[in-house]
């Protein structure tokens, strides 16, 4: 959906479930931090709706591997902190995250990396996003 950002906030999830949402709005923090500019970070700008409309229109079982990594990245920051990913503090998440796409098993870096995608086309879609780049779209084409 190319305006995942206008839906209703209360709307149910199409794909994630809610420990899936948490997990990827933890994500999407630690990947866009709050500041900068715009000044909105990766859960603010909605990015868990953005990924849950890519993985409903995408087919099995691309879009359930997909959310098997939402769960192992939360397990696996069990591991080394003591929680789930999702529960840890916006340093720890950015850490963690940090380690994984610099992982020495290309596997963990590449699966990373192609969340990292998913959320990134999300977040330079928003409106704020595009505003403050200031990209305009000469040929008259907007969404």
């Amino acid at each position: 959906m190319a305006s995942w950002w206008l839906g209703d906030p209360e709307a149910p999830y199409s794909f994630l479930a809610p420990d899936e949402v948490a997990i990827t709005d933890a994500l999407a923090e630690a990947l866009f931090p709050h500041g900068g500019h715009p000044a909105l970070s990766g859960k603010e700008a909605g990015l868990s709706r953005s990924l849950d409309g890519v993985l409903a229109v995408m087919t099995p079982p691309t879009n359930e591997a997909l959310r098997i990594l939402l769960h192992a990245l939360d397990s696996w920051a069990v591991l080394s902190a003591g929680r789930g990913y999702a529960r840890l503090d916006l340093d720890d998440r950015i850490a963690n995250l940090e380690r994984w796409l610099n992982h020495e098993q290309h596997l963990v870096r590449g699966a990373v990396t192609g969340l990292t995608i998913f959320l990134s086309m999300g977040y330079c879609g928003h409106p704020e996003v595009k505003a403050a780049a200031g990209w305009i779209f000469p040929c008259g084409f907007e969404r």
